[in-house]
This record gives structure tokens, C-alpha cells and sequence, in this order.
């Protein structure tokens, strides 16, 4: 273990050994209004020949370090005049700059308070990662008008939905099980409400989603494909806030209580839906409902210290019964559900040094129980994770950051517990699947540089599972690298490899409760990937527009699939029918996106590739994976009339996903020699695709007025999914045509239009 080890020492000692190297000098200075002679928040700041720069905060101070030579600074802020200053660091370290209003477009131009996300993004040495943004959510037609950040990261490059509602993501050829979805670094095990077609994540809940699909930072493992982190919205400290909305399918309501001003806050959050109450109420029966709820409290210890423990429960039940005047009774009933649990301390130990301990539980558990007569059925599995994660980050200057850490989790998986009673008990037996204990470990190290117009980024992941009779110890090497060509354009590069030892079994192309999660064994080794993603961007500052281009390739191996014919239904024996393969996944990634003025939205296209080998699958031969889907293309536009009336616009094109059609049949006389058997004739795996789709969906979104001292402000939104009808194909059923007797596929679809309407409010 001491070898396996010292590549982590050896990398901080190198790194704090060149940290110590640097020559460079610090500049400060302030921006302010040349005309009222208040601070500039997030003005942007950039010394042109060192390609580097920053941001103001939100006193209008800047800091940077510099070269001791000459060098042009340049401060930006939307609405005012760019200023453009020679300076000398070696005589002069401090710089107040003051900006004009722009005469021309100062009336036009929103003047924003907060930092750019695109400049965020162009700044960074990370690559291929998108934040989402809540307010362009919170406006955009979504199905029942229910606001939805997993919706809106099918938007973006590379992430691809599966069927029509689901909440299941595919990220660059990856299937649905290779994205570790995290709140507040606990782990999520189900994301979706209502079989998938609504995330469990409440908008008003959640302060901002971050999509990563390479270029991973060291710290995160555990899946192949990408990182989808989602963190909770913090309470305010010195205000009571309320806000909620009245749905078409549900409702919310959340609240934010100070308890010690600047000291102790906590928020609270709820959602259900009432479709099961308001068809009671009309004498009708819906036996479906679900509900979420966040719980959070903050402590401010001090200016260092800072406590926050974040509480998530949600579930989804159905109880279907029915008794005739006969007396035949029948029912089926499924419970699902996950609960979070996180306690985070962050401490900053000197000004240099800070640490972050998060400590989690998690649980995702689903309960079948179905009757007939005198039948019964019951099956139940089981997840829990208790997990740990410390970091310690050292900053020694500016532009030179190092990150070092652990990651413990004990897993322990319930497979299906089988209880039968009845005839039914002859047919499907009764059985216990055996717990299985994981232990998932890593140590991390990474270092973040930028000199100049490079930078990068090095990590070393040193992962490990270790089972009752198996230990798995994998080193998970990435890097990011970043040239600034000049302000406006950087050309970036990465590689990333990942390790997962947990993968999800699932019965249906839906995530449904009958999905099981299975850890690595003796025999089932851990999957892995290698990629490589090389990009480029280019930022136009005064609009806020960013065009990212990005070119990647994936190497999959240890993929997890089934022997053809295996029956997943009810069945507790899956290792002996698992098979283990690789794969490959290719492509080109485009955005432009534009987030400030009356006019905001984003183009994304992605054209990919994704093949499958498996020996024991369709004959040993390469074929396409289930989801590739060659084109995807995502349009999003908001555009607001004024502050009150704004219109919303998504307009999507994909590739349709891929199945094996059944072509006919050959008849073979039967072992007894008494009649034939007609035997199924099947072409290559996955070698036809479902029809190609497109879809409108747009939202008109009215606020009320505001005036000076009113608390309560509402908000209308009238959403209509899918405008112009077009169905989207979610299954394929084998038809016979009576009058040309002849068979055909038919290609269903869920929705048709779907109108909805909503009221949301904020009390303050």
C-alpha cells in the first residue's frame, strides 16, 4: 500500500515545491461609478499580454497577480464604457478605476449584479461542464408546468434523454447508471417521480445544478460518464422569505426563517401532488400520489466556521384495490423512496488553508405488493450508503491551489427479498437475495496552476471496493490544460479516467421500481473508461456570448449486459447471467449561449457515435448501442418584453434510439416429432432505429407589479408541451394488419398537446 500511495506525496511535494518558485507580485485595486462613486460588482478585470483576470466582488475590489512588467489592464462592465489603462506594477500596485455609463445603450442594457456564468466558464480550466441556470428554469414549458433541472440538462451538449418523460440521462454513449447524481454529496440512487417523468429535485429547494461530462476534477468517482451536482438553496440569514406555486399536477411551498440574525437559519420545502385529493373530491379515485420534502439548517459559527446539515425525504405510492359484487379481489401497490441526509463543516484554518468534511446517508428503498384472490406477492430491496468525505485545500497564492482528500462509503444492497403465498408460490417461489456489503474508498490529489496564458490542472484518484472475498485497488489518473490565445479565445484539453463499482440492473427501457443496484464481485469486475476531450472557446465579453466546440472519444470497459434471452423479471440470480463486454463512443459537441439582455437562450448540438462488443452477444460482433442517437439538437430562447411579460421557446431534434426488430419466423419440427415450433428470427442487435423526433414546447410567463414596500409579488405562467402534436415514439408494438395480412411495428407515443398553468408566488 506504501507504493500504491506515494504517487499522491510525490505530486504535492512537486507542486509546493514549484509553488515556492513564483516571483510574481499582487495587484489590487477598486471600481466604482465614475458618476455616483459606487462600487462595481463583478466588473471584469483582465491584464492583456498575461492572458489572465478576474472579477470585483461585491465591494467593487479586485485582486490579481502580476508579472513585474508593463502590461494593458482592462475593466469591463455591461452598460458602462470599457476602460483600458497602461500600468507598471514594479512602481504602482494599486489601481481605482472608474467607469462612464454608456450614453448609447445604457437604457437598454440590463446592468447585471451577478457574475457571468460564461465568463465562469471561459476562466475555468475545467472543460465540458455546464451550470444551470434556476431563473431560465424556473421559465421554460416543462410537462404540467412543473419546472425541472434534469429537463434542462437533456438541453445541453452531450446529455441525451431516453424515452419521452423519462428522467434517465445518457452523456456521451454512457448508459443511464454511469452518472453519479449527487445533493449535497449524498448520493441519489432515483431521480425521478412518476415513473420518471418528473425529478425529484424541487425547484424551490435547489440553488444550482452543475453538469460535468469530462475532465473530471480528482475528488469525484464512482461512475463513468458525468457528475451531476445539485446543491440546496441557502436560507437567508436576516429575512423571513416565502415562496411556492399552485400547479396543474402539484403544488409547492417553501420557506426560509432567520433564527439568529447573520448566525442560525433554516429552510423548509414541500411539494405533493393532489390529483389523488381532487379526484376524491369528485367522487373518482386516482391511487396515486407523491410528495418531497427539504429540511436545512445553517449555522454561522464565526467568519472561518460554518455548519449546514441538509434533509431530503420523497416518495411516490400507489395502492390500487378492487373488490367486484362477486367478490374476486385484486390490487397491486408499489412504494418507492429516498432519503438524504448531509452534515457539512467548512473551516477556514488560516488564510491559506481551509477544509470541508461532509458526512451522509443515503437510502433508496422500493416496496411491490400485489393480490389476487388468495395469491399474494411481495418484493422488496434495499439501499444504503453511509459515507464521509474531508478535503483539505492549501492556496498559497492567486493562481496556484492544491486539493487533497478521502472518500469512504459503506454500502450495503438489498437485491429483491421474494415473499409468495397462494398457487402463485408454485410459479415464482419465495426467496431471499443476499445482502451484499461494499466498501468504496479513494484518496485524492490535485493541483491547479495558471501562468501566463497556460494552466492546468492535475489529479490522481486512487480508488478502491473491497468486498467480503474480493478487494479492487485502481489508480485514476486526469489532467486538464488550458492556452489562452488571446482574451477572447483558449483551446483546452483533458483526460480523465474512471472507476465504478456499483451499476443498476433494469427490467425495462423505464426507470422503474423493479430496477436493482448491484456492487462489483468476485466474478463482476469493476467498469472503467478512459477520455479524451480536446475543445475550444470563444467570448465575446461586451454581449456575454460564449461559443464552446469540443471533440471527444471514450474507451468503456467491463460494461455490464445479459445473456440474450435472460429473464430480469423477479430475478435474484443475475450474476450467473451477466456478461461483461466493452464500447466506444465518438463525437463533436457544439453551444452558443447568450445570458444577458432581453434576449438569453442557447444552441446546442451534439453528433455522436456509440457501439457495444460482447462475446456472448449477437454472435460476438460489434453493434450500436441502444441509445446512440447520431443528431441532437436542443434550441432554448427567452425574451423578455419587459420586466413583466416574457415568452420562452424549446425546440428540439433527435435521432431515434435503437432496437432489434423480430423479421420472422422458422418452423422446426419439435423434440417429440408430433408438430412443428415456430423459432423467432432476429437481424443484428439494435440495427434498426425508431423515427426520427421533433418537439415545440413554449411558456408565457406574467408577473405582477412591483411597488415600493408590497411583500407579496405573483407570478402566472401558462406552458404548452408539445405545440404543434408530434408524437414522440416511447415503445414499439408488433401489429397485424387484417386486410393485407400482413405483421408491422407501430410506434406509440405518450403525449399529444399538453397544456398547463401555473401560479407562483414570493412573500418577503
Amino acid at each position: 500500500m506504501k507504493l500504491k500511495t506515494a504517487p499522491f506525496y510525490l505530486i504535492l511535494f512537486l507542486s509546493l515545491t514549484f509553488s515556492l518558485k513564483a516571483q510574481n507580485i499582487r495587484i489590487s485595486g477598486y471600481i466604482e461609478d465614475g458618476q455616483s462613486q459606487t462600487p462595481l460588482p463583478y466588473a471584469t478585470i483582465w491584464l492583456k499580454n498575461q492572458g489572465k483576470g478576474t472579477t470585483s466582488d461585491e465591494q467593487g475590489l479586485f485582486e490579481l497577480t502580476s508579472k513585474k512588467v508593463k502590461d494593458t489592464l482592462i475593466v469591463r462592465f455591461i452598460g458602462y464604457e470599457t476602460v483600458r489603462r497602461v500600468i507598471d506594477p514594479e512602481y504602482n500596485n494599486k489601481y481605482r478605476v472608474q467607469l462612464i455609463p454608456s450614453s448609447q445603450t445604457l437604457n437598454e442594457i440590463e446592468i447585471k449584479s451577478t457574475k457571468s456564468r460564461n465568463f465562469e466558464s471561459f476562466e475555468d480550466l475545467s472543460i465540458a461542464k455546464y451550470s444551470i441556470d434556476k431563473a431560465i428554469t424556473m421559465q421554460l414549458p416543462s410537462i404540467a408546468g412543473e419546472p425541472d433541472f434534469i429537463k434542462t440538462l437533456l438541453l445541453m451538449p452531450g446529455a441525451t434523454k431516453g424515452l419521452e418523460g423519462s428522467s434517465d440521462i445518457f452523456v456521451r454513449g454512457g448508459d443511464a447508471d454511469q452518472n453519479l447524481i449527487l445533493f449535497n454529496s449524498a448520493p441519489v440512487y432515483n431521480s425521478g417521480h412518476l415513473f420518471g417523468f418528473i425529478s425529484v429535485f424541487n425547484p424551490f429547494a435547489v440553488e444550482e445544478v452543475t453538469l460535468q461530462t469530462s475532465g473530471f476534477d480528482a475528488e469525484y468517482g464512482g461512475r463513468l460518464s458525468s457528475i451531476i451536482d445539485v446543491v440546496s438553496k441557502k436560507p437567508s440569514f436576516d429575512q423571513f422569505k416565502m415562496e411556492g406555486a399552485i400547479g396543474t399536477l402539484s403544488s409547492n411551498l417553501a420557506m426560509e426563517v432567520p433564527i439568529i440574525e447573520d448566525k442560525v437559519a433554516i429552510s423548509l420545502a414541500g411539494r405533493r401532488t393532489y390529483a389523488d385529493q381532487v379526484t376524491k373530491l369528485l367522487g373518482e379515485s386516482l391511487p396515486y400520489y407523491f410528495y418531497d420534502v427539504n429540511a436545512q439548517l445553517d449555522i454561522n459559527f464565526s467568519a472561518s466556521l460554518q455548519l449546514k446539515y441538509h434533509f431530503y425525504n420523497g416518495r411516490d405510492v400507489l395502492d390500487f384495490r378492487r373488490v367486484t359484487d362477486s367478490g374476486f379481489a385484486a390490487g397491486t401497490s408499489f412504494d418507492i423512496e429516498n432519503n438524504t441526509h448531509t452534515l457539512s463543516v467548512d473551516k477556514a484554518i488560516s488564510p491559506l488553508w481551509k477544509s470541508k468534511t461532509n458526512v451522509f446517508y443515503t437510502q433508496f428503498r422500493y416496496n411491490i405488493f400485489s393480490f389476487f384472490q388468495d395469491n399474494r406477492l411481495n418484493v422488496i430491496s434495499n439501499i444504503y450508503d453511509l459515507g464521509l468525505n474531508h478535503a483539505f485545500i492549501f492556496q498559497p497564492s492567486e493562481n496556484n491551489s492544491f486539493k487533497s482528500g478521502i472518500d469512504i462509503i459503506r454500502h450495503r444492497v438489498d437485491p429483491n427479498l421474494i415473499d409468495t403465498e397462494g398457487e402463485l408460490a408454485e410459479v415464482i417461489p419465495s426467496s431471499e437475495g443476499k445482502s451484499r456489503d461494499v466498501l468504496e474508498g479513494a484518496f485524492y490529489t490535485s493541483w491547479k496552476y495558471q501562468k501566463n496564458k497556460l494552466g492546468w490542472q492535475l489529479g490522481l484518484r486512487y480508488s478502491m471496493a473491497i468486498l467480503e472475498n474480493k478487494e479492487y485497488f485502481n489508480p485514476e489518473p486526469r489532467f486538464n490544460v488550458k492556452w489562452q490565445i488571446n482574451e477572447n479565445e483558449n483551446i483546452k484539453l483533458s483526460y480523465s479516467r474512471m472507476y465504478q463499482y456499483l451499476h443498476r440492473v433494469s427490467s425495462s427501457s423505464f426507470a422503474l421500481p423493479t430496477d436493482i443496484w448491484c456492487p462489483v464481485t468476485d466474478s463482476i469486475r469493476p467498469q472503467y473508461a478512459d477520455q479524451w476531450t480536446i475543445g475550444f472557446q470563444h467570448l465575446w465579453l461586451e454581449k456575454d456570448v460564449l461559443f464552446n466546440a469540443e471533440v471527444y472519444y471514450k474507451k468503456m470497459n467491463n460494461l455490464i449486459a445479459f445473456r440474450e434471452g435472460t429473464n430480469l423479471t423477479l430475478n435474484n440470480d443475475l450474476e450467473r447471467s451477466m456478461v461483461q463486454g466493452n464500447g466506444s463512443s465518438y463525437g463533436f459537441e457544439a453551444l452558443v449561449q447568450k445570458e444577458s439582455g432581453d434576449f438569453t437562450g442557447w444552441l446546442a448540438y451534439t453528433l455522436s457515435w456509440s457501439d457495444r462488443q460482447f462475446d456472448e452477444i449477437n454472435g460476438g460482433r460489434p453493434f450500436r448501442s441502444r441509445y446512440d442517437r447520431r443528431h441532437n439538437l436542443s434550441l432554448v430562447t427567452n425574451y423578455e418584453f419587459n420586466p413583466r411579460w416574457s415568452v420562452s421557446a424549446v425546440w428540439e431534434y433527435i435521432s431515434g434510439a435503437r432496437f432489434t426488430p423480430l423479421i420472422g419466423y422458422t418452423p422446426v419440427t419439435n423434440p417429440s416429432l408430433t408438430g412443428v415450433e415456430l423459432i423467432p428470427i432476429f437481424p443484428e442487435r439494435n440495427s434498426v432505429g425508431l423515427n426520427d423526433t421533433h418537439r415545440l414546447d413554449v411558456s408565457v410567463t406574467f408577473r405582477g407589479k412591483e411597488r415600493p414596500g408590497k411583500k407579496w409579488l405573483g407570478t402566472w405562467q401558462l406552458s404548452i408541451y408539445n405545440v404543434y402534436n408530434r408524437t414522440t415514439p416511447v415503445a414499439i408494438t408488433l401489429e397485424f394488419d387484417e386486410n393485407s395480412q400482413e405483421y408491422f411495428y407501430q410506434q406509440p407515443g405518450l403525449f399529444g398537446v399538453l397544456p398547463s398553468i401555473s401560479y407562483r408566488f414570493t412573500f418577503n
